[in-house]
């Protein structure tokens, strides 16, 4: 077994909540924020076939730092550094069918599962009354760059400016040059999008250095590069947000990517309070890519709408999800390229995005019910037909869905434990890829946090 750092299994199981960094004070001198995290995750079990993954273990340790105001009122530098690696529990002596002992390689960035370190955010913000900037490596939430993340996230390398001048209009503006794909990008590439290039990344997994190819994860990279094409001048990015409605948000974004494509996405959400403690919520999407300049990546002419509604009080809740996409002649015109971490489909599950191929009616339903307090329960079903999409000249043979279970435990504001099931068919299920030509999964993780 390769050598890596090896945590206690409480600490070192896998979380997902976004965890508050707390304030240093030295003396009663104010000396910034610290934000300490462990994060890990572990595979307990997965239907037996040479497609899903049943074994595996990684974990994330993040350190970040953001300084108080800094020269002038306003000003701070945040440095984040984040490490990632096997938490001791993979089986690196991995066999191939039909033995189907397969690892989970989406929680690692290191092809042996080594400790990798990352120095993610390094940055410089300035935050006024009606106007803010962050300068540099950071996280970046915006429709088109915000994808799930199990361990290391995505990072991006920008100039981000925004503006509130307008009340009840946000104003968001910036540019991206790089970027460094994270611990499920091989995950993105390879299970969730098939090698389609529609789920978040936009190529196939072989390239990544975890299949013997050339591009590494936890590493910056010009943007066009990320895309496997040609260096670019990046991607500009343009949003705007609208509140000034009670119980109204409208978003309109609009991102060019130099000599790529052109994408642009558009969603409205209006809350109706039905009764005390209860409301329905509406929302509608439209997601639109279009190819441009020297259409590095191919043509383009893809488009999505989707539409969601939600009844739900702080006890229950349940949705209803739908998102369909258009339908072109040409190669891979019609879907998606999704080669910088998006995600913003209604009916995403946890291991399918088909939402971004090509002529796609999908649905999901869902229902959480809080069991006590701290202890929700979590049931979805999502369901994507055929898509007319390719891959290596294989067509669909069957109707692709999943079916998520979860069960997350709250105990403090330190603490969160989640188990989840996902049962999910591939709709290139019955190709020869694979040992029985069976692309299944009945997949079980156990997931643990801790923050300090």
């Amino acid at each position: 077994m390769k050598k890596a750092i090896k945590l206690s299994l409480a600490a070192a199981l896998a979380g997902g909540a976004m965890l508050q960094a707390a304030s240093v004070d030295i003396n009663g001198y104010r000396g910034g924020t610290l934000d300490v995290m462990f994060k890990g995750m572990t595979v307990i079990d997965d239907i037996k076939n040479g497609y899903a993954p049943s074994n595996g273990s990684g974990y994330l340790v993040k350190l970040k730092y953001e300084s108080p105001d800094t020269l002038l009122d306003g000003l701070k530098y945040g440095v984040g550094v984040y490490v990632n690696g096997d938490a001791g529990l993979t089986n690196w002596d991995i066999k191939t069918a039909p033995e189907w002992d397969k690892g989970a390689y989406g929680m690692v960035v290191d092809k042996d599962g080594d400790s990798k370190g990352l120095l993610g955010e390094l940055y410089l913000s300035y935050k006024h009354e009606y106007f803010d900037a962050k300068f540099g490596r950071q996280t970046l939430d915006t429709p088109l760059t915000k994808i799930s993340t199990s361990l290391m996230p995505n990072f991006y390398e920008a100039y981000m400016l925004g503006t509130n001048a307008i009340d009840g209009l946000r104003i968001t503006a910036g540019h991206i040059t790089k970027m460094s794909l994270g611990s499920r990008a091989a995950a993105d590439a390879g299970i969730i999008g098939e090698g389609t290039g529609t789920a978040g990344v936009g190529f196939s997994n072989t390239l990544l250095e975890q299949f013997n190819g050339p591009i590494q994860q936890a590493k910056f990279y010009n943007i066009g590069t990320i895309a496997n094409v040609d260096s670019t001048a990046g991607r500009t990015v343009l949003g705007a947000t609208y509140t000034g409605v009670k119980d109204l948000k409208a978003d309109l974004w609009v991102y060019h990517s130099d000599d790529i494509a052109n994408d642009i996405y558009a969603e409205v959400g209006y809350k109706i309070p039905v009764s005390e403690g209860m409301a329905v919520n509406l929302n509608a999407q439209y997601l639109m890519q279009k190819d441009t300049g020297d259409s590095l990546a191919g043509e383009r002419d893809f488009n999505m709408m989707g539409a969601k509604v939600e009844l739900g009080t702080k006890k229950w809740g349940v949705f209803a999800a739908f998102n369909s996409s258009g339908s072109k002649d040409n190669g891979t015109e019609g879907q998606y390229f999704n080669a910088w971490g998006a995600d913003p489909a209604y009916t995403s599950s946890i291991f399918s995005r088909n939402a971004y191929r090509e002529d796609v009616d999908a649905y999901k339903v869902g229902a959480h019910y809080v069991i006590m307090k701290g202890l929700k329960l979590m049931v979805n079903y999502a369901n994507y037909g055929k898509s007319t999409t390719k891959v290596g000249g294989n067509s669909a043979i069957d109707d692709a869905y999943e079916v998520d279970t979860i069960l997350v435990y709250k105990p403090s504001n330190e603490w969160m434990f989640r188990v989840f099931n996902a049962r999910r068919v591939s709709e290139f299920n019955g190709i020869g890829a694979f040992a029985d030509n069976e692309r299944r999964q009945n997949h079980y993780r156990a997931i643990a946090s801790y923050s300090f």
